[in-house]
């Protein structure tokens, strides 16, 4: 019964897509090319916190809040329909093409917000965008490639976001010096903007482009589905399907949750840290700490990639996780010791250190959740991760460290103090559940496999 439901949403031999030779490579190039453009949009609001506290009379906290919060909150509300959707819909690339435009006129909003209340609800609409994207990305990609080769194409796709991050700080710091030495933009009919306005309008233009791009990928064929579960399985068979693997599941979302509360609290605030410590201006923070991000968080997350490929080949099937584990011991030491450097040379290189091993966990642990779940629940099961990265990460990451540097220090300067702090606390619990997770890890892609 469950094996001809299946099979009955299988498509016909005739429209298969090839799974084999380039083309799956340009698919992920064309992922790889959104990724990026929705850390610009999403990023660029880090290196203009300063110009915005002054023009809106906001405090960190409430930086803190547009950010993460914000952002995360309609993400978060959108990822578990879009990931059901995602998991039953024969033409996944409509809707990331959809979420592209959507996002692309949110991020052009906040170019004409005016209060807080209005650059709140605008960075809702650019997060509510952005989670079409990852879930359908990850589907995809699970779909063209095979357990074996999965690592290294997730990582391609996984550094868009550091590659995009460390440009929405190049970008970013480009255009807001150049439009502060103009003194704004002024459209005839429109209005005059401030520069940080301005910046706004600027990464959102590229979007419908982007956006068409998406319409060049084809449907491929559905593979790892699993006869425990049909096409059409209800939330409740989902639940169940998971809740009896909740140590695996739980392990591996919860540690990822963490990770990124780490990761992404600590890349927002580094910026205003490097400015309020060091007297860096936005644009020499922008070439210095957007190069460390993009150089180091590329080669990081493309050799770990690299390395689960040569690993699984080897027979190691847990290899996925045990690159995770590796790299959050490596990482520790020097991403708490970097903003506790005396000068701004020492705390970049530490930076750069941290990110480049943290950065080889990236895709690896992405492709590590993919590989111990059936595609009927792949793209439920990314969401939900999704939800958590972004509760956790952009949620509470900036707000967390904004939080002890406002409420636990009621200093602006110890922000260099609230980032080393999240660190200290956060990496062993990292460590702990991810050595717990292990053993069944190992044990579900044996199964799955099988």
């Amino acid at each position: 019964m469950v094996t001809g439901s299946v099979a009955a949403t299988a498509p016909r031999a005739a429209d298969r897509t090839p799974t084999g030779g380039l083309y799956p490579w340009l698919v992920v190039a064309i992922l790889f090319v959104g990724y990026c453009f929705s850390a610009i949009d999403a990023r660029v609001l880090t290196l203009m916190v300063g110009p915005i506290q002054r023009d809106l009379g906001l405090g960190d906290f409430e930086m803190g809040l547009l950010q993460g919060f914000a952002f995360s909150i309609m993400y978060s509300i959108s990822a578990l329909p879009i990931g059901r959707f995602v998991d039953r819909t024969k033409r996944r690339s409509v809707l990331i093409m959809w979420g592209v435009i959507f996002w692309s006129l949110m991020t052009a909003s906040c170019g004409f917000a005016g209060s807080f209340v209005a650059l709140f609800i605008a960075r809702i609409g650019v997060g509510a965008g952005e989670a079409t994207l990852s879930p359908t990305a990850y589907s995809l990609i699970s779909d063209y490639f095979d357990r074996a080769r999965r690592a290294l194409p997730i990582s391609f796709y996984a550094i868009g976001y550091p590659i995009g991050g460390g440009l929405a700080l190049l970008i970013g710091g480009y255009l807001l010096g150049m439009f502060t030495r103009a003194g704004g933009l002024h459209i005839p009919g429109i209005g005059q903007f401030a520069p940080w306005q301005a910046v706004f309008l600027c990464v959102a233009a590229p979007g419908v482009l982007i956006a068409a791009l998406m319409l060049l990928i084809r449907e491929p064929e559905r593979r790892d589905v699993t006869a425990e579960l049909s096409r059409e399985a209800t939330l409740r068979d989902a639940g169940s399907y998971l809740w009896k693997r909740k140590l695996v599941f739980g392990s591996l979302i919860g540690s990822l949750g963490l990770i990124a509360l780490l990761a992404i609290g600590t890349s927002l605030w580094f910026p205003t840290f490097l400015i309020r410590t060091y007297g860096m201006t936005p644009a020499q923070v922008g070439a210095s700490y957007g190069t460390v991000m993009l150089v180091c968080g590329t080669i990081g997350t493309l050799c770990g990639g690299w390395l689960s490929v040569r690993l699984m080949r080897s027979g190691r099937s847990d290899a996925n996780m045990r690159i995770v584990l590796v790299s959050t011991v490596l990482k520790g030491l020097p991403l708490i010791l970097a903003p506790l450097m005396p000068n701004m040379t020492l705390s970049l290189v530490l930076m750069g250190i941290g990110t480049l091993i943290g950065q080889a966990s990236q895709g690896v642990m992405l492709a590590a959740l993919q590989d111990v779940t059936p595609n009927q629940l792949r793209g439920q099961v990314t969401a939900i991760a999704l939800l958590i990265v972004n509760l956790l990460g952009m949620g509470l990451g900036a707000a967390v460290i904004a939080a002890i540097t406002e409420f636990g220090f009621g200093d602006q300067s110890a922000l260099r103090y609230s980032i080393a702090i999240t660190g200290a606390v956060t990496l062993p619990l990292i460590l702990a559940m991810l050595a717990i997770a292990l053993p069944d890890y190992r044990r579900e892609v044996e199964r799955l496999s099988a």
